[in-house]
């Protein structure tokens, strides 16, 4: 696999990671491997031939092209793959995201989907699902190794204030006050709420970068700071 370490940290392809993990951990499905699609290797391997050519390395034999189906494989662009939100979540709950059989909710998969809808259509292809899926995996994670044992399972004030810091959500004390109350539940903040409050944290910071980027001009303007902005948004 090393011979993919340059290729998917500086994600040449957006299709590269996804089609690795294809390759070397496929999927089963009702017995038979689910391997991606001829016109998917092709894809992949286009957007990262640059790269490629620039560090000089080929291709590896293993991964040509032409030995992978036309017919019954998966394609990046393969319909069957779009979810929505409720697909989501019942595929997050397949793929045992969950903690002390304690799953996500409806509502968490809705800002899930959100944050990872690239393309604004409403529900997730099979490579934004793909990263749904690795965001949900590291938060997932980081819950069960920090905060699991405590009984029952919660993420304790100071505890939340600390993993809002680490991410740079460096919110005032009256809006935190009133984010961890809308949150919180006996003990503290729970697996899906967890998820919940960092993701649509993660969504209130895009927006504000995208404004950033749309503002005409590069001179200084009267403009909310991300703090106050932040502030508006929860309070």
């Amino acid at each position: 696999m090393s011979f993919f370490n340059v290729l998917v940290q500086t994600m040449c392809s957006v299709d590269i990671r996804l089609f690795v993990c294809m390759v070397y951990a496929p999927q089963c499905l009702a017995g038979e491997v689910q391997r991606p699609c001829r016109s998917f290797c092709e894809r992949a391997k286009q957007g990262c031939e640059g790269l490629m050519t620039g560090i000089g390395v080929s291709w590896p034999n293993e991964l040509q092209c032409n030995s992978f189906p036309e017919e019954r494989c998966i394609a990046e662009d393969s319909g069957s793959d779009v979810l929505n939100a409720e697909q989501l979540l019942a595929k997050l709950i397949a793929g045992g995201y969950s903690v002390r059989g304690k799953t996500l909710s409806l509502k968490t998969a809705r800002l899930l989907l959100t944050l990872m809808d690239a393309d604004k259509t409403g529900d997730l292809d099979v490579v934004e699902v793909f990263k749904l899926e690795h965001y949900v995996a590291v938060l997932r994670r980081e819950y069960v190794e920090s905060y699991e044992k405590r009984n029952p399972p919660s993420v304790i004030k100071t505890q939340m204030k600390k993993a809002l810091a680490l991410r740079e959500f460096n919110l005032d004390d009256e809006t935190f006050r009133v984010l961890w109350n809308e949150n919180r539940s006996t003990g503290g903040i729970d697996y899906d709420e967890y998820m919940a409050v960092l993701t649509k944290l993660q969504i209130l910071r895009e927006r504000f970068q995208t404004h950033l980027l749309s503002l005409p001009c590069d001179c200084k303007v009267a403009s909310f700071s991300f703090k106050q902005f932040m502030k508006a948004a929860i309070i």
